[in-house]
Order: C-alpha cells, then structure tokens, then sequence
C-alpha cells in the first residue's frame, strides 16, 4: 500500500480504470474533492501494471473495455495473493441485472452504474474501503491485519522485501507531563514523516497502534529510510518541547515518591528485517526477528537504527 499525501493529510489511493477519459475524469474529481489521491489507466494492461506500480488501496474498473475485459482483471487481480486484498467497484452503462450478478460472483466487491451521483459513489468506495482493513483512526494509516496480509504474500512469492519498525523512545513519559493531545501530535508527525520518506513506489507504513509504527519496503532502499527517519525524528524535537526541556536535554517527571527524575528527550528506534540474506516465512517469524533487534538497539541507548544480520 501507499498512502498518499493529500494537502496535509494522509489518503488512501484510488485506481481508476476506464477506456473514456471522460468517465475517468468525472470519477477523478468527485473523489478528488473527498480528499482521496487517485491514479487512473486507460485500459486493463495499464491498469494490472498500475496496480503492482501503484499499490492502490481501491480499484474502480469500467466492466468492458476493447483489449482485455474489466471481468477479466478482476479474476486476475482476486487470483493474486499479491493483490486479492485490494477492493474492486465495477462501474458500468450497462442497465442489464445480468451484468451486476456476473461482477458479482466473478469476484468483485461491488457495483455501480454509470448513472451514479457522486453520494453514490463516494458511499460505496468508503463502504469498501471501511471492510477492506481497518485504519488507525489518529494516523490514518492501515493497521495490523492489512500489514499481516501484505507481508505474508510478498513472502510466500519470495519478492525481495525489507520490514521497518520504528518505536519512539522515552514517548509515555513524555506523554504523561504533556498530555495525551501532545502524544497525537508526535505520533501524526511520525506518521507524515514516514510516509513522506518512503523510499520507493510499493512501500507503504503502517501503524500498529500507541508508538509502534512498520514500513514495508525493498531491501536496497531500508538503510537509507532507516537513517533518515532516525534523524529527521531528532530534528523535529523543537517542534514537541518548551525552550526549558530543550535546553535542559531533559524533561523531569515525578517519580513515585514525589521525587522529580529526568528523562531523556524523545528519539527514534528502527529496527530492520529483510529476505535478502535468509528466507523469511511469514509476519510472525518477521515479528520475532524485530523485537529481538529492538531489544538490542533499546539496550545500547536507543536513538539509533540495526538490521538483523543474520543468515539463518
């Protein structure tokens, strides 16, 4: 997945495909004006290159078109591991029930007609994208299930893959003496800088919940995002802390006998795990494998990123 930025906020990504501009066009604009990025193809091989290019999180797919039918992409799209977790809306100017059962039971997750208003269209791509996977509701980004599906099928294809996961250090203290209004704030900017910095088209970031956040992504490309991330994080501290905390390099929570104790300021943790050098198997081996590097990293003072360099 790869959530674009939209003005400031984080979106989720529309394919649309039809072989009239005109139709692609008035679809572009009504969700557009929602808010939500879109990409659109002129035909069914552009659309299939898009969706490995592009990730997108929904596709909206004309049902006939001249050089490979919009039934057709959907039966390859839903065979795909790779890409059976995408929704698909059919839309089409046929007024025949036929067509709508036909879209139906060749896989499709919905159907819409041509003659669609926008409130139409709009309520069924937000309907899909509601059952598709849930999102974290502070960051907008997908949460745990969507991150498990994608992971397990990019490793049961063997596709070269790295997975990324940052933790905040020192973040409950520090949402405790600035309250929880405070804490969103830095996660929403962790959020955006992530996704800002992904590094390749096919990466997305997803949010687990709390301060655990994971990007997916090439392996060639995980070092580089993993650094910059780890210092750009520090750079935003201005940003979260008064003049006071920011001089001091510190903040001081009390401790439970009353007690002020300093804490450190907030950095950045990353921890790395790719099928480079070993075969990885699934989410939950992945897992394992990262909380033993965050372990690591937070033993050595954290503020820092590793890579799990093992070969078996």
């Amino acid at each position: 997945m790869s959530m674009e930025k939209v003005g400031n906020r984080l979106r989720e990504k529309i394919l649309i495909v039809d072989d009239v501009r005109l139709h692609r066009d008035r679809t572009a604009e009504i969700l557009a004006r929602r808010g939500y990025a879109t990409v659109q193809a002129e035909n069914g091989v552009r659309a299939l290159d898009m969706v490995m290019s592009e990730s997108p999180d929904l596709v909206i797919l004309d049902a006939y078109m001249p050089d490979v039918d919009g039934l057709d992409i959907v039966k390859r799209l839903k065979a795909d591991p790779f890409t059976n977790h995408i929704p698909i809306l059919i839309f089409t100017g046929d007024s025949s029930p036929a067509i709508e059962i036909q879209s139906l039971k060749g896989g499709a997750d919905g159907f819409v007609r041509k003659s669609f208003d926008a409130e139409e269209l709009v309520a069924n791509v937000e309907a899909l994208l509601r059952r598709s996977y849930q999102f974290n509701p502070l960051t907008k980004l997908p949460a745990a299930p969507y991150l498990h599906r994608q992971i397990n099928a990019r490793l049961s294809q063997n596709q070269p893959t790295a997975v990324i996961y940052a933790d905040i250090d020192h973040f409950r203290p520090y949402n405790q003496l600035y309250g929880h209004s405070a804490g969103d704030h830095v996660l929403a900017e962790l959020a955006r800088l992530m996704v800002e910095m992904l590094p390749a088209r096919g990466a997305f970031v997803a949010h687990l919940g709390s301060d655990d956040f994971i990007a997916v992504a090439t392996p060639e490309t995980a070092e580089t995002f993993a650094q910059t991330i780890v210092e750009q994080f520090r750079g935003l501290r201005d940003m979260f802390y008064s003049a006071d905390d920011i001089a001091r390099n510190h903040i001081l929570v009390d401790g439970r006998r009353g007690e002020q104790r300093p804490i450190a300021l907030m950095t950045l943790s990353v921890a790395i795990v790719t099928n480079e050098r070993r075969v990885l198997i699934n989410y939950v081996q992945v897992s394992d494998l990262l909380a033993e590097v965050m372990r690591f990293l937070k033993s050595q003072g954290g503020g820092n990123w590793a890579r799990d360099r093992r070969t078996r």
